[in-house]
């Protein structure tokens, strides 16, 4: 019960997390170095919390698949990020529609996990997999573009 109280809960944290950072896409931003390593701590942290808490929806095999499609989705999307060089910083500009997929699968896993049986529990815990993978590609692309984006900033500038 108490695991059920915390899922509904972490909904409108998320939500509200979503909304925050989709006021910001769009808009050129600084990017530190430590940003996407933030995204990848994060996402796997609350994939393995999710794993745990729903630990009668097994992922297996089809988990880590989807990790992995999802690994190779966020690499590709990662391309939508535009990075330029102002005044020696490092700014991208972000699309929106990566964070309304996470957020949506996020939420789904949650509503899912409080209120459905086992089997849709499964499914809902699947696309937590899915968007995991993908921001883990989302940000290993951005850190490695986003090096380069620094190296070639700071060559132009020398």
């Amino acid at each position: 019960m108490i695991w059920r109280i915390v899922s509904l809960l972490s909904i409108p944290v998320v939500l509200w997390t979503f909304w925050r950072l989709a006021k910001q896409v769009g808009k050129p931003q600084r990017v530190r170095k430590l940003t996407p390593v933030i995204g990848m701590v994060m996402s796997t942290l609350m994939l393995a919390v999710n794993v745990v808490l729903l630990h009668r929806a097994a992922a297996g095999l089809l988990g880590a698949a989807l990790l992995a499609v999802g690994g190779g989705f966020g690499l590709a999307w990662g391309q939508s990020t535009r990075f330029s060089v102002r005044d020696d910083v490092l700014v991208a500009k972000r699309s929106v529609l990566y964070l309304v997929f996470w957020a949506g699968s996020f939420a789904i896993t949650q509503l899912l996990a409080t209120f459905a049986s086992t089997l849709w529990v499964t499914g809902g815990l699947m696309t937590m997999f899915f968007s995991a993978g993908a921001t883990l590609g989302t940000s290993t692309n951005l850190l490695a573009r986003g090096s380069l984006a620094r190296r070639a900033g700071s060559e132009v500038a020398s």
